[in-house]
């Protein structure tokens, strides 16, 4: 799909945001947030979880779990979603780029995450 054609429902809002990403099988990495909004986030994976995770790549259409702990919550909000794509980092130079699309069951969930983009 070219840049041209690629819209989203929803803004994103620019931060730098630790944040844990949970796959199907529950392992962990370290992200960092870049942006995030109501429908996705695009998040970068840190080096020593690329290494520690080698063999457990992510790939497009996988289920995972961005959560994400912020002063004004009480406990961790855990977003649910899915790969929407990957930008593979290279060797000591760009980290790993993943971007996630959000799936919202839960009205408390979409409320907490409106919360902190407000």
């Amino acid at each position: 799909m070219s840049v041209r054609d690629h819209f989203r429902a929803h803004g994103r809002k620019r931060m730098e945001l630790e944040a844990t990403l949970l796959d199907q099988e529950g392992r962990a990495r370290g992200v960092t947030i870049r942006d995030l909004g109501l429908g996705g986030a695009g998040i970068e994976v840190l080096e020593r979880d690329i290494s520690a995770n080698a063999g457990n790549e992510l790939t497009p259409d996988t289920s995972v779990t961005l959560e994400v702990t912020t002063p004004s919550l009480w406990d961790p909000l855990r977003l649910n979603g899915t790969v929407a794509w990957i930008r593979r980092g290279t060797p000591g130079g760009r980290r790993t780029r993943v971007g996630i699309r959000f799936e919202h069951h839960d009205a408390g969930t979409l409320l907490a995450l409106f919360q902190i983009l407000s």
